[in-house]
């Protein structure tokens, strides 16, 4: 190990961070118990936009037992540095895993409101993927049973770790 010396102002967490990128490590989440949202405007980004996820929720007992279909769109705050400078896919997130997970968990778990179901799966995301800093879940109902013509009724949440 080297004789470099850390940032005298350096937090724990910023300092074992400094640490790892010094010796040529892969850092991973547990370098960051907690962020604010203000430092997801500095954050790397995966986007996944228009996942299409049929499943049944909904105020109304039909949007329950017929199902419709929803929109599924995601922005997944990570520090992507190592990733792209390793090639690997171990410091990263892998967007098809959460593709089938979000798909799954809406299956799997009925709502009466899309925004418990925008909560549940943002909370499930941080909950299964370490390197998550945050992630904006935006879910769209184009068949909204609202009576009159429109493209989508939806709802745009943004949580922190």
């Amino acid at each position: 190990m080297s004789n470099k010396k850390l940032p005298e102002n350096a937090t724990k967490t910023e300092g074992a961070e400094l640490a790892r990128r010094g010796r040529g490590e892969i850092s991973t989440a547990t370098a960051v118990p907690h962020v604010s949202y203000d430092d997801l405007r500095h954050a790397d980004r995966i986007v996944i936009d228009g996942l299409e996820v049929f499943a049944n929720h909904g105020v109304y007992p039909e949007e329950n037992a017929l199902g419709q279909k929803f929109i599924v769109s995601l922005v997944l705050y990570a520090d992507l540095r190592a990733a792209g400078e390793h090639d690997s896919l171990d410091a990263s997130i892998d967007y098809g895993s959460v593709c089938h997970d979000v798909d799954g968990y809406l299956r799997e778990h009925t709502f009466k409101l899309i925004e418990a179901a925008a909560e549940g799966t943002a909370q499930m995301l941080l909950r299964r993927y370490p390197l998550l800093l945050g992630v904006r879940v935006k879910l769209d109902k184009p068949w909204a049973p609202v009576g009159l013509p429109l493209a989508s009724c939806g709802v745009e949440i943004e949580r922190v770790r």
